[in-house]
């Protein structure tokens, strides 16, 4: 997400609104979509089908109702773009963040 203020443009979690103060790990989806270590977490612990058809913010897929994901203030993401972020931060040398979702045949 991008904020603009008098500043200029700070970007910032989607899901938590947090800025990015580029100490704190994040991963940047499609149209500048931003998900926080913090909020991928969450994302994992609380992942379920969702009742309604939503919209991936990190991919933009339309995903449909009984897809897993999870939703946090205005934002949405899919399961497949928790899965991709867990491995993502699991291999950035600078990030401490062992893989939480086991690896499947997609994901390894």
């Amino acid at each position: 997400m991008q904020k603009h203020t008098k500043e200029g443009v700070v970007l910032a979690c989607d899901f938590c609104e947090t800025d990015w103060d580029q100490v704190k790990p994040m991963i940047e989806g499609h149209r500048g979509s931003i998900l926080c270590l913090a909020c991928l977490a969450r994302a994992i612990d609380e992942a379920a089908e969702l009742p309604e058809v939503f919209k991936c913010t990190l991919c933009q897929q339309e995903r449909q109702a009984g897809d897993r994901g999870w939703r946090s203030g205005g934002a949405a993401v899919c399961f497949d773009c928790v899965q991709q972020a867990d491995r993502a931060f699991a291999k950035d040398p600078d990030t401490e963040w062992d893989r939480k979702i086991a690896p499947d045949d997609r994901w390894r």
